[in-house]
């Protein structure tokens, strides 16, 4: 301990004994200690009570609470971005889903139609990353949908999914790409449930992780299904619209040019941001693992290329590289409703509609 000596009860007689055996060095580290603890939680009435708020927070929301070394420890300082809130986002807010989209418009009316049915969404913003074809006419969108709007872009570039556009007026976005037709409105709701829970986190389907590897010292972008992960793919998953912010004006531009150049990353490059800022890794919600597009043919989806996955290591190498570290953090755990695969009657589950795979 920094600032106590303990000792047991069968020594108690020997009490003048230990404490003389301490050397000088340790107890002016003590002293030094007690009083930065006395100044950090004791030293007046309003310091005291803000102490104690403290303390009855970390109890009421055990998941945003203090670690032991940001209590203890004079140097350690963990860092907290703007959206570290210890209560829960407002349900009744919903969420904004940003769709990139570029020419599939029958598949991206199929997209609109399933996330319409989502009790949460409440606007639609198609960024429509082809400037070389007019984007889909609103007319042709039945009226019953939910609010939509598109926003055509002057660059195809990726980057311009996570843009903060004044459009998006709620605090939660539904990071979407047009193929992935394969989410229920349970999936998309549970998802957004878990977010609101955890408002600073990326909270998504499709994960990956990477892994070092001892033979070439780099680092490697694994796709395949295995028991942790440090990525959740941004392809479909929810974020606070704070990290459009901080990723548009804050990320490196060196990242951003490699990211636009290669057309490929920009879910990447946002999990470094994140996990960076935060400390914290992603969550992937449901056992849902499979986002084949069945209605795609393989030369429509980028991550077809056999050059993808190449890209995507060097993406995760250079990225390390410019960050000067690795931020992503392994995990082992994903979210599933209460109750999900019970044998239940449906009417017990809130989530019925949840695939395994």
């Amino acid at each position: 301990m920094r600032a106590a000596i303990f000792i047991q009860e069968i020594d108690f007689v020997q009490t003048i004994y230990i404490l003389r055996n301490h050397s000088s060095k340790r107890i002016g580290e003590l002293r030094n200690h007690g009083q930065w603890l006395f100044k950090k939680y004791f030293v007046s009435i309003e310091v005291i009570v803000e102490t104690t708020l403290d303390i009855i927070a970390d109890r009421i929301f055990p998941y945003s609470a203090k670690s032991y070394y940001t209590w203890n420890e004079p140097t350690y300082s963990e860092i907290h971005s703007p959206v570290l809130f210890p209560l829960t986002i407002s349900k009744n807010d919903g969420f904004t889903a940003v769709v990139l989209a570029y020419d599939r418009m029958d598949l991206l009316l199929l997209l609109i139609q399933k996330l319409s049915k989502a009790p949460s969404l409440t606007k639609i913003l198609i960024v429509w990353n082809n400037e070389y074809k007019r984007p889909l006419k609103l007319s042709k969108i039945p009226k019953s949908y939910k609010e939509i709007k598109i926003l055509e872009t002057e660059k195809n570039v990726l980057s311009n999914r996570f843009y903060p556009f004044n459009e998006i007026e709620t605090e939660a976005v539904l990071s979407i790409d047009d193929d992935i037709i394969m989410l229920t409105e349970d999936e998309i709701e549970f998802a957004f449930e878990v977010w609101r829970e955890f408002p600073d986190r990326l909270v998504g389907f499709p994960s990956r992780t990477h892994a070092w590897e001892n033979k070439t010292n780099f680092w490697k972008y694994e796709s395949e299904w295995t028991n942790h992960l440090s990525m959740v793919l941004t392809g479909a998953a929810f974020y606070h619209k704070y990290w459009n912010y901080v990723y548009t004006t804050k990320l490196p531009n060196d990242m951003k040019e490699w990211v636009d150049f290669h057309m490929n990353c920009e879910d990447i490059a946002m999990n470094f941001l994140i996990s960076n800022i935060t400390k914290k890794s992603p969550i992937k919600v449901t056992a849902k693992k499979k986002f084949r597009c069945p209605e795609c043919v393989n030369t429509e989806m980028l991550s077809a290329d056999l050059t993808h996955m190449v890209e995507r290591t060097q993406c995760i190498n250079e990225f390390t590289r410019l960050f000067g570290q690795m931020p992503l953090k392994l995990v082992e755990f994903r979210a599933d409703p209460v109750l999900f695969k019970d044998n239940f009657p449906n009417k017990l589950k809130r989530f019925n509609n949840v695939g395994s795979l």
